[in-house]
């Protein structure tokens, strides 16, 4: 059975989510304007934006392993355990990745 929430949309959307939780928490840690932002200091907030950064991009690892064993590329599954360490498995995949197939 095929899951259609397993794409490289999904990943690629988890991935922005991700870096845009992991922005806003270092700038919260460090009170400092990022582009038109400016965050107040929060050492506690900020942490909990990165852990829970850290949490969407695992929801995005798993996606993408999971995507790449459902459509059978087995080259991309290994890539994305290789690419674990690095953390850019998820984006590349989701930039790069196979095409999902109906």
């Amino acid at each position: 059975m095929k899951y259609t929430f397993l794409s490289k949309w999904t990943v690629l959307i988890l991935t922005v989510v991700t870096v845009l939780l992991v922005i806003a928490g270092y700038g919260l840690i460090g009170a400092r304007t990022i582009g038109p932002v400016t965050f107040p200091s929060s050492g506690f907030g900020g942490t909990l934006l990165i852990l829970l950064g850290l949490l969407v991009y695992a929801v995005a690892w798993i996606v993408g392993l999971a995507d790449s064993i459902q459509e059978r590329r087995w080259g991309w599954t290994v890539a994305m355990v290789i690419l674990l360490p690095i953390w850019i498995g998820p984006l590349l995949y989701s930039l790069i990745g196979p095409r999902n197939t109906k």
